[in-house]
């Protein structure tokens, strides 16, 4: 740790900005219009709502959404171009290419939107290179960005037919059941598919709130007969065939392609599966491995919790850790209708699970959005920046360039290795609760006291040192405000617009501008005050929560 860290580290620390939560609010409107202004938005607004559409905003990013507008920006994001993650070649072991890629799109990407969400999908929808290699991770998370902006109901047949997938829950050569031996199918990626993907363990309103039976206990939305049933749909898929190979009961790994069904190894029996309305769901004996599950992931799809349990955790991946009831229905609405409108614009096909619509509901309802002018923000509202949105952020920020090594290395560090999660369960689940409060903030599960140090360790390298040899960056337009006659004052506004969207408080601002101008004389005194002024503000809590 560089020496410049240890006076600005315990002032930065002293720096309040609440925790992560949402607004419980009084907003009660349950359409899926909104009143927003189609047109010029504020600086503070625009770099708010880059904050919760892309990696961070960038001054060139404000500009432009200040100019068109939200709902325009995500129209044109929605129609941009997807960057790629190239396949690492045969024989690499090593996950770190892939991951540099996740940030360099991030940094530099001009589909932010489909970046963006398709790392929320992957932290849904986990697998991990702890189990699958570097082969399968670079197409799953192209898959990831293909279906970014399509259909969720596209999303769960893509992903159950992927070989990554089917690596890590165990659905690749997954065998139909025998009587000698006495073996049973796969039950891993059926318990997921319905615990993790798309229902949830209970039953839900609209509004994410549970459903719960006379006695006021939750009602499970399917139980150990219906992971057993679903796991012997999905038996009888093998790895794609690789080019010039045949078809064989169990393919070895390849991971470019959609599994293949090997008919004689699947489960032709008849299976119960979840109710619909009330009417048990029956897929009669003899189908292909094809009708079946594609039958399976309907009776799945047309469950009314899926809308809500989705809906709940794109917001929190999105925008907020505790999104209000009313919320959560809103967008729970557009899910089920396929279709948004509001400002002018309209986001869907009008088909249910169309994510295009969900994710403009996300981003523009009136929940999002009331925090886009300071005065009115809650000290709940938001969420703690996982540390690669605050890496990347910071980076954006500032204009970095990065070959994206000392991006994954920092973010390793901070528990959470770009497209490593440690198990299904990602790295920090949904519903985690911030001890001593009523409040989730899932991201506060990997943000330990240790934890705390190496995000401020990485910000003292970042802004004094170096956090690798392949990312750089240049702090000269910052020192040239420090030398303004008001360089404190200048210098403060610039980076409130940028890294707060205009929120700094009061005390934070005076305790900044005595450390500014507590820089003593010399060669290089307005760099190093511009360098106070941001290692005090990265390092702050009101930059990394979020609000």
């Amino acid at each position: 740790m560089g020496r410049q860290m240890i006076w600005p580290l315990a002032l930065a620390l002293a720096l309040t900005g609440g925790c992560a939560g949402g607004s419980a609010g009084s907003l009660t409107n349950q359409t899926q219009t909104t009143t927003l202004a189609a047109s010029v938005a504020t600086p503070a607004a625009a770099a708010r709502f880059m904050e919760h559409s892309t990696f961070g905003p960038s001054s060139a990013l404000i500009a432009q959404v200040q100019q068109i507008g939200l709902p325009a920006f995500l129209a044109s994001q929605f129609s941009a171009p997807s960057s790629t993650y190239p396949d690492p070649p045969a024989g690499v072991n090593s996950l770190l290419s892939t991951q540099q890629v996740l940030f360099t799109n991030a940094l530099s990407g001009q589909d932010q939107l489909r970046q963006r969400v398709a790392l929320a999908l992957s932290e849904i929808w986990v697998t991990s290179g702890f189990t699958v290699p570097p082969q399968g991770m670079a197409p799953y998370m192209r898959l990831l960005l293909q279906d970014a902006f399509g259909n969720y109901r596209t999303l769960m047949y893509d992903v159950t037919l992927s070989p990554a997938m089917g690596r890590y829950l165990d659905m690749v050569n997954n065998d139909k059941p025998s009587t000698s031996p006495v073996t049973h199918a796969n039950e891993n990626y059926a318990r997921e598919l319905l615990q993790l993907f798309t229902v949830g363990l209970d039953q839900l309103n609209e509004d994410g709130t549970l459903i719960v039976d006379s006695g006021g206990k939750p009602i499970p939305t399917y139980s150990q007969n219906d992971v057993q049933a679903f796991a012997r749909v999905f038996t009888g898929w093998t790895y794609p065939t690789a080019p010039g190979a045949t078809l064989q009961k169990h393919n070895p790994p390849y991971y470019l392609g959609a599994m293949q069904p090997f008919e004689s190894n699947h489960d032709t029996g008849s299976k119960t599966l979840l109710p619909v309305n009330g009417v048990p769901t029956v897929l009669p004996a003899g189908q292909s491995s094809a009708t079946d599950l594609n039958a399976a992931l309907d009776n799945i799809f047309v469950q009314p919790s899926v809308a809500p349990f989705v809906s709940k955790q794109l917001i929190q991946h999105l925008v907020a850790s505790n999104p209000s009831p009313a919320y959560v229905r809103r967008v729970a609405t557009v899910f089920d209708s396929g279709i948004f409108t509001g400002s002018g614009a309209t986001f869907g096909s009008g088909q249910r699970g169309d994510l295009q619509a969900v994710i403009a509901a996300i981003l523009l309802d009136p929940e999002a959005r009331s925090g886009d002018d300071p005065a009115s923000a809650s000290a709940t509202d938001g969420h703690l920046r996982e540390p690669i949105l605050y890496i990347a952020g910071i980076l954006r920020a500032f204009g970095a360039t990065t070959d994206g090594v000392g991006p994954v290395n920092f973010a390793t560090s901070m528990s959470e290795a770009p497209l490593n999660s440690p198990s299904v369960f990602n790295f920090f689940p949904p519903d985690f609760n911030i001890p001593g409060t009523n409040l989730l903030g899932p991201e506060f599960d990997i943000d330990t006291a240790a934890l705390t140090l190496v995000r401020a360790n990485f910000v003292n390298s970042f802004v004094y040192g170096s956090i690798g040899a392949g990312t750089k960056v240049d702090f000269s337009a910052y020192a040239n405000l420090a030398a303004s006659p008001d360089a404190s004052g200048q210098l403060l506004d610039s980076l409130n617009a940028l890294l707060l969207h205009g929120s700094m408080s009061s005390s934070a601002r005076s305790s900044i501008v005595t450390a500014v101008n507590a820089v003593p004389t010399g060669t290089n005194q307005n760099l190093q005050r511009a360098q106070a002024a941001i290692y005090l503000i990265l390092a702050s809590s009101q930059y990394q929560v979020q609000h």
